[in-house]
């Protein structure tokens, strides 16, 4: 029997006893026992996200002759990623071919990287609109 099933046992006698005061703080603890599981629930998944951008940050190689990252997973390179979407807002978007050989684009924030060149069409109006219109 768990912590919360003995505090509701508790104050079911309390209730039947009359003993309404000790039944409020008996209920007050169950809505604080509640509060403190959804925290240690956002926690840990807060630490499980943590732990795997740790672990893809490790993994990752920076091209800078074509301005991108690649994975690399059992030795073997995986991508290429956005530098930008990386860089700025810790995802890992794949960019897309284009007719170009070795030229690739973003779906995401429109940058165009590889070739050696590097150009992004992500401001539009003076304002990111990568931040604001992909909800990262």
């Amino acid at each position: 029997m768990g912590v919360f099933d003995n505090l509701k046992s508790i104050g079911k006698v309390l209730q039947e006893a009359g003993k309404i005061e000790q039944y409020k703080q008996i209920l007050e603890s169950m809505q604080e026992l509640l509060e403190m599981q959804k925290k240690i629930e956002e926690l840990e998944n807060e630490n499980k996200n943590l732990k795997e951008k740790l672990e893809t940050k490790e993994k990752l190689e920076y091209d800078s002759e074509n301005n991108v990252y690649w994975v690399i997973k059992d030795g073997k390179k995986e991508g290429p990623y956005c530098s930008l979407c990386w860089d700025d807002y810790k995802k890992l978007i794949h960019l897309h071919n284009t007719s170009q050989e070795r030229l690739w684009i973003c779906p995401k924030c429109k940058t165009y990287a590889g070739s050696g060149r590097y150009y992004s069409q992500n401001l539009e109006g003076g304002r990111d609109m990568f931040a604001e219109d992909y909800n990262y």
